[in-house]
Parts: structure tokens; C-alpha cells; sequence
């Protein structure tokens, strides 16, 4: 039965939360309480026995960014919520928040990465995770070591994770296990009759029979939490390397992934003679995102804001490549990304990326690099240097 309905004004949801002390190498614990009504959070630090935060509203922080298994930045510091602190959040929550699992295989994330994620995520399921792999035969082998599957479809998989990067996803959404595989198996005469109806978006999106036979999916609870495990345990193996050799990095800044808008840049990015050559989510420290942007210290007096929006959620790294090798991609990509301010951008080149998605200097949608010599730099520190 589903749980009563709790007035919005009287919501809060409580989670228990861990932060690690890098200083003392030790993890301590929370408790971080969100009020639904306004946006507000409260964290108790449970080994002093003392409120660490008085409740403070963070507009940055919605109520989809609350669930076991998510990690939220409070004014720089980075917690991962581990589990739920009552019965009533537990019970709105634990049937709902589902977490789902997808391998992207190369033919297809190439030609419709875009546009696979801006279905979903259109149809609320969120990417918790995200990042481009590249299994070894040994890793693969592995990673299908236990899966109740035959023997030739066991070969297929195998061969088509090693033909190139594959992109694993981690999603979050209702009924997302089931909905995923009612995705795959859509248009199927063998399939079982699916739990779910699909929405006529996922249904037109899953039409496709390259989409549909282009992904490897987790078909049940226990096989997500497996595959995440894998995933989680061997990233440093299987996440795909940068090529520095003319390459540029780009960011998709917080407020725009927050604002569902991740498809729809990724899309613009490859159908304007760009490709992605690796790729990772991550969600940025306070004091990485200073060090990041120190360049502009001092120089631009937007720099305190823009440490506040990166460190604010998720963001998108991805090393970019042009199509034509004979381009320069930082100059070409730069110039792609259009102005910093999407004021200016709208007037002087509308059909750029900031002038499309941007909202203001800070919330310009991306970041790219600057000058050419700082191109590997940035994709150093994104890819190699944070964790």
C-alpha cells in the first residue's frame, strides 16, 4: 500500500550521512535533515552530540538530490548519505528511489548519447553516475563472471564491450529497474507482458531497434547492486584515459545538469563536430574547485560565485576531440561555447552553447578551457588528479 501523503509544509526527510575527515583519515557520521517546504537542510553531528548546521536554506539542493546513495555538497563539504534516519522517510522513500544500472555499448552511445539521456531524464529518472569505460578482456570477463546468461549472448556481450569505450550509468528514478528493462525489451514478442507503461517519449526513443540491442542493463536488484559494486571497485582499470593530443576539456556546470539539461549539451556538443574521448560525473570539494578555477582569482569578481556553482552538485567532465583532426579543437570548441556571458552570447552568436543554455556569468551552462597551453592541465587535474 502506498503511504499516506504528508502535508508539504510538514515533509522533512532524514538521512543518515558520512563525511571523511582527510585531515584525521577517519569517517564521521551525521544526521542531515531536508525540509521539503523550504529548501532547507539541518546537519547534527552525531559523535559531538551538537548541531553542526542550524537549519539554512540552500536553494542548490532539491528534494530529487536526497537519497540513500547520493552525495551532496553543504557549503563545500561533501557528504554521502548512507542511509535513511526514520521510518517515515525509509518508507516514502526506500520503494521509490530506485537505483538502475546501464552499459551504453560504442555504436550506440556515439550516435545517441544525447539523446538517450534527455529521454530519461525527461522522464525523471537521474544519472547519479556516469562515466566512459574501456574493459580489458580480463575485466570484462570479470564483470560477467556470475550473470545467469548463456554462453553465446555471454560472447556477444563480451565482443561488443570490447570494441571500443563504453559509457556506464548509474540511474536513479521510481520503478527504474523495471522500466529499464521494459525499455529494452519493447517491441519484443518473447518478452513478458512489462510492469510498466512506457511513456510515449521512452516508447518513440526505444523504437529503434539500434538503441534497444545498444545497451546492457541491470534486470534486477540484486544484479545492480553488482554491477555498481564492480563498477565502483575497478573504475580506476576500466575508466577510459585521456588522449592529450588536441584535446580540450569541457564542463557541464551543476545548474545545468539540475536543470535536466545534460542530454541536450551533450547532443548540441556531438552533432556540431565534436566527440567525447573520455568522460566522468563527479561532484567537486569546495577546495578542488578553488584550486581549479585559482587562474581567475583576483582577475574576474565573478570568482567566489563561480567556486559556490561548481561545488554546488554533479558536474559532467568530458575530454573533447573535433571530428576533423586537422582542427585545432580548443579553438574550435572555445568558440563553440560562445562568450562567458549568454547576454552577450544571444546577441553575438545565438547558436552557441551559452547563448542556448546559459543563464548568467556564473550559470553559463559550461566551462572550457581558456588558453590552449592550459589544455592538458584541466584535463589532468579532472581526470587524473581528483579521485
Amino acid at each position: 500500500m502506498k503511504p499516506a501523503a504528508i502535508p508539504a509544509s510538514e515533509r522533512r526527510l532524514a538521512f543518515v550521512a558520512e563525511w571523511f575527515h582527510a585531515e584525521a583519515g577517519i569517517i564521521r557520521t551525521f544526521l542531515i535533515t531536508y525540509y521539503v517546504s523550504d529548501k532547507a537542510v539541518e546537519v547534527f553531528d552525531q559523535r559531538n552530540k551538537r548541531t553542526f548546521l542550524r537549519r539554512t536554506k540552500i536553494p542548490e539542493l532539491t528534494q530529487r538530490d536526497f537519497f540513500v546513495g547520493s552525495k551532496i555538497n553543504v557549503f563545500g563539504r561533501q557528504f554521502d548519505i548512507v542511509d535513511y534516519a526514520d521510518d517515515t522517510t525509509r518508507t516514502n522513500l526506500a520503494k521509490y528511489r530506485k537505483k538502475g544500472f546501464v552499459l551504453l555499448k560504442n555504436n550506440m552511445w556515439t550516435k545517441h548519447l544525447g539523446k538517450f539521456l534527455k529521454t530519461l531524464i525527461d522522464n525523471k529518472i537521474n544519472i547519479n553516475q556516469g562515466m566512459m569505460v574501456q574493459f580489458s578482456p580480463k575485466m570484462v570477463t570479470q564483470f560477467l563472471s556470475g550473470k545467469d546468461t548463456t554462453d553465446v549472448s555471454s560472447s556477444v556481450l563480451m565482443n561488443e564491450l570490447l570494441a571500443g569505450p563504453a559509457i556506464s550509468l548509474e540511474l536513479i528514478g521510481d520503478n527504474v529497474v523495471e522500466t529499464i528493462k521494459a525499455c529494452a525489451q519493447y517491441k519484443s514478442t518473447e518478452a513478458e507482458t512489462p510492469s510498466v507503461k512506457l511513456s510515449p517519449s521512452l516508447e518513440e526513443l526505444f523504437e529503434s531497434e539500434e538503441i534497444r540491442y545498444g545497451f546492457y542493463y541491470s534486470d534486477n536488484d540484486n544484479d545492480v547492486d553488482m554491477d555498481l559494486k564492480f563498477i565502483s571497485e575497478a573504475r580506476h582499470s576500466i575508466i577510459k584515459d585521456c588522449v592529450f593530443k588536441n584535446t580540450t576539456l569541457a564542463i557541464i556546470k551543476p545548474h545545468s545538469i539540475k536543470d535536466g539539461l545534460l542530454g541536450d549539451i551533450i547532443s548540441e556538443i556531438l552533432s556540431n563536430g565534436f566527440r567525447l574521448t573520455a568522460m566522468r560525473m563527479i561532484l567537486m570539494a569546495r577546495i578542488n574547485c578553488e584550486e581549479f578555477y585559482e587562474v581567475y582569482r583576483g582577475v574576474l569578481p565573478e570568482y567566489i560565485p563561480m567556486v559556490a556553482q561548481l561545488a554546488s552538485g554533479v558536474c559532467m567532465c568530458m575530454e573533447i576531440a573535433c571530428v576533423d583532426p586537422e582542427k585545432k579543437t580548443d579553438r574550435e570548441f572555445r568558440n563553440f561555447c560562445g562568450p562567458m556571458d549568454p547576454e552577450i552570447a544571444k546577441l553575438l552568436r545565438p547558436h552557441t552553447l551559452r547563448a542556448k543554455f546559459g543563464k548568467s556569468k556564473v550559470q553559463n551552462a559550461v566551462h572550457c578551457t581558456d588558453l590552449p597551453d592550459d589544455s592538458n592541465l584541466e584535463l589532468q587535474y579532472m581526470f587524473k588528479i581528483i579521485d
